[in-house]
């Protein structure tokens, strides 16, 4: 399916780059609809997930042997003993075409950084959408997302969830040591599951 930028999600790409919202014409607006058009024909989105049971302890959880010390996330995982894990790219050329584009034209390329990291966002939530919720029971719903760096969830998390989900292996995403991402234009997820 072809993706199509909403105007919220060219607003989100505007905010990314720092533009006041009364600075906003229509010269801008192009350049991000123009960014968002070349992304799509770099982005190769891919994701893996996994339902996991939980075990809580006081200040954090367990999931498949990694002990995850987070208030945050011992409240999201609260009402289930299950929740789901998250990893999610748009790949490695997405790195690429911003860097060249950067210099290039330096506003050309803040835009499809901008763009960038909205559309994995976009990306995260269809997948939800469409590959998580449908596996649910009856009278279960998801919480939103949870990611690494989020509250008093460290970053270093982000290695034990590409370890869990062999997300390495099954779609190239790997941390590097100062904890960044690569491809840099990937997300790493908790969602927590409760019933009605």
């Amino acid at each position: 399916m072809q993706f199509v930028p909403t105007d919220k999600l060219i607003t989100d790409a505007l905010r990314y780059m720092r533009v006041p919202p009364q600075t906003h014409n229509q010269e801008l607006i192009d350049t991000v609809v123009n960014a968002f058009e070349k992304l799509e024909t770099y982005v190769t989105p891919r994701a893996v997930y996994g339902r996991f049971h939980v075990i809580h302890f006081d200040g954090g959880i367990e999931l498949e042997g990694a002990y995850i010390y987070s208030n945050d996330i011992a409240r999201l995982t609260s009402r289930s003993n299950d929740c789901y894990i998250l990893a999610a790219t748009l790949g490695h050329e997405v790195d690429r075409q911003i860097s060249l584009a950067q210099q290039k034209n330096m506003l050309d390329g803040i835009a499809l950084d901008a763009c960038a990291s909205v559309r994995i966002d976009a990306f995260c939530d269809q997948f939800i959408k469409s590959e998580i919720k449908p596996g649910l029971n009856a009278g279960e719903f998801l919480t939103s997302r949870f990611s690494p760096g989020y509250g008093d969830l460290n970053m270093n998390v982000t290695e034990d969830i590409l370890q869990i989900l062999n997300a390495g292996k099954r779609i190239g995403l790997s941390v590097t040591r100062s904890l960044m991402m690569m491809p840099i234009k990937s997300i790493t997820a908790f969602i927590g599951l409760y019933h009605a």
